[in-house]
């Protein structure tokens, strides 16, 4: 073991205002295949190496838990936990994200999430490209019906909760590429979740401002109580979905569901990587892609913003080229577009770009993190 003085980044994520504090730490005496820039090299990915999925028995829909939803979103809620990468899959995973060099980058603490990895797409550069690569994104496109595109947008490809431990963040740095072995198995608790408690969360009630999430887990969980996904139904009951296994993962539309992570006991480490996605069809909802999370101290601002405008922007193209497509079938048929069809997609495109500017102009600062009443969003622009 070696002495190794590290700078552990708390407060707001990527703040001009970021307080640092320095703290000595023993480290793992560094692995000595490592490369000249300090990290470890990475093979090709090979998906008959690193993957292994098999699509999930099933999808719960918001129509069995009576959840509103919007009318253009898949009747998905969650899925049950599928088989997505394989051990070796899991270990080239852990084995970048893990390295120093990622984690004096990217590793960040705050009130709501103690712990947690984001924005590692320029540093990690294999994570990136292996969520990005076609393979997996059609992994998880029959994983959760409906065809998908990765989001793409800064911090959101591989971003990673951290369960701490012990020994806190300075236990982070001693994980390594292999999973920690897990503890012997324990009879499972009886008594102890009573109704009249609080539950415990490593992440605060929140929904997810982008649009679908897989979740993949990246810890033995063999042996793990607890870990599930709380789910809050809105009527005072709350779900728990299941937790996945070790290179499993859960897709779910976080946007459209308040949830929190329960923490995990009987578990040396509890690591879960999500990756966001939206929806390939442009004519279906969006609303969960937004920027409800993002906050202007935020260093990443100007990017996510332009990325987020972008991205509605090119939406609206779609469905734009997709109308004249539809308008071009009926004047060759010698018809004409009924009002009918008119009038209600001109509607939805006009609400489509209302909550684009109100997102990008209103947000923040009082509607940050918060679910908006319809009314507030109604006010907006109410001349046009």
């Amino acid at each position: 073991m070696t002495t190794t003085t590290t700078t552990i980044s708390t407060g707001t994520p990527n703040s001009d205002d970021k307080i640092f504090s320095t703290t000595t730490i023993s480290l793992p005496t560094p692995v000595s295949d490592s490369t000249t820039d300090g990290l470890l090299p990475m093979p090709e990915f090979d998906p008959a190496i690193h993957l292994a999925f098999e699509p999930p028995t099933k999808r719960h829909t918001f129509s069995e838990y009576g959840i509103s939803k919007p009318d253009s979103c898949p009747d998905v809620c969650f899925t049950e936990p599928f088989p997505l990468f394989s051990e070796e899959g899991v270990r080239m995973l852990r084995r970048e994200l893990l390295q120093k060099k990622v984690l004096d980058k990217h590793l960040w603490t705050w009130d709501r999430a103690p712990c947690y990895i984001r924005a590692i797409e320029p540093t990690a550069k294999w994570i990136n490209n292996v969520w990005n690569h076609p393979a997996v994104t059609e992994c998880m496109s029959k994983a959760f019906g409906v065809p998908l595109k990765v989001l793409g947008r800064r911090g959101e490809v591989a971003h990673v909760n951290v369960q701490l431990g012990p020994e806190g963040v300075e236990g982070v740095y001693k994980l390594g590429e292999q999973p920690s072995a897990p503890f012997p198995t324990l009879p499972e608790d009886n008594g102890d979740n009573k109704q009249n408690e609080s539950p415990q969360f490593i992440d605060s009630w929140h929904r997810d401002s982008t649009q679908v999430v897989c979740v993949l887990m990246l810890s033995d969980t063999s042996t793990m109580l607890g870990g599930e996904t709380a789910i809050d139904l809105g009527d005072g009951r709350i779900v728990k979905a299941r937790g996945a296994r070790m290179g499993s993962a859960v897709m779910m539309q976080g946007c459209h569901l308040r949830h929190a992570a329960l923490p995990a006991k009987n578990a040396p480490e509890r690591i879960s990587m999500v990756t966001s996605y939206h929806f390939v069809d442009p004519d279906l909802d969006d609303s969960g892609t937004s920027l409800r999370s993002i906050s202007p101290q935020n260093m990443d601002v100007p990017v996510i913003n332009d990325h987020f405008l972008l991205h509605k922007l090119l939406k609206l193209r779609e469905r734009i080229d997709g109308m004249i497509d539809k308008v071009q079938q009926t004047q060759g048929s010698g018809a004409m577009t009924a009002r009918e069809t008119v009038e209600p997609w001109i509607v939805e495109q006009m609400k489509f770009l209302k909550l684009t500017s109100w997102e990008l102009c209103e947000r923040y600062p009082e509607w940050l993190y918060k679910d908006v009443p319809e009314e507030v969003k109604q006010k907006y622009l109410a001349n046009v």
